[in-house]
């Protein structure tokens, strides 16, 4: 039986592909849209989950905002099969993702157009839920994690991911605000893992805040 053996890629042919958590005001959205002052990664497409992009107002940024699984597939179909515009894709956020249309498609809390059915109508997710909420969380960062590694180097994105940040109490540390232990398993499913924050530092006498990125 012959293998199907490949080698890594080079450093001129690798693409960036990572998870960058952090806080809501920590900067996500905004550090995206950098993407398209870089020679590399420019031009981005942002796929607007939160409907957070106002820290991107007056930019040249190509946005998509989906608002149910079908648009989702036809923009992977697109930048996977017909893209011969963008260099990266930014998606903004996974959390949002999961909260919103993944869990409110599951829960059918929402019609196909994001519209809620029933706004006064509560009802708890069971068990079944979250799995299924997971499975399409975990499906959905593999297969646009996947665009980084295309056997067309032409058609290879760099691929950027924002969540929100929470802490795990069993384990005291901060991680991606996703469900379950997928907020603990996702930076498996990608090169990078970055945590983003915002602090206070001295600067010529005065205090400023200051962003930082945590890789691991």
């Amino acid at each position: 039986m012959a293998l199907n053996v490949k080698h890594p890629p080079t450093r001129a042919t690798a693409h960036f592909n990572g998870i960058i958590y952090g806080l809501t005001g920590a900067g996500k959205t905004f550090l995206l849209g950098t993407a398209n002052k870089c020679e590399t990664t420019n031009p981005i497409l942002i796929v607007n989950i939160d409907a957070g992009i106002l820290t991107l107002a007056d930019q040249e940024i190509d946005i998509v905002s989906p608002s149910n699984f079908t648009e989702l597939q036809e923009i992977y179909e697109y930048l996977r099969e017909d893209n011969t515009k963008y260099r990266s894709v930014g998606w903004d956020t996974l959390t949002e993702q999961q909260r919103g249309m993944s869990m409110g498609t599951i829960m059918g809390e929402i019609e196909e157009d994001l519209s809620f059915k029933d706004l006064g109508s509560v009802s708890s997710p069971t068990r079944q839920d979250w799995l299924k909420s997971s499975l399409h969380m975990r499906r959905l960062i593999r297969a646009f994690r996947d665009l980084s590694y295309l056997d067309d180097e032409d058609k290879r994105l760099h691929v950027f991911f924002t969540a929100g940040e929470r802490m795990d109490d069993l384990r005291n540390i901060g991680c991606p605000s996703l469900p379950g232990l997928l907020g603990l398993e996702c930076g498996g499913y990608v090169d990078v893992l970055g945590r983003l924050i915002v602090a206070n530092k001295e600067v010529d006498g005065e205090t400023k805040e200051v962003r930082y990125l945590y890789t691991k």
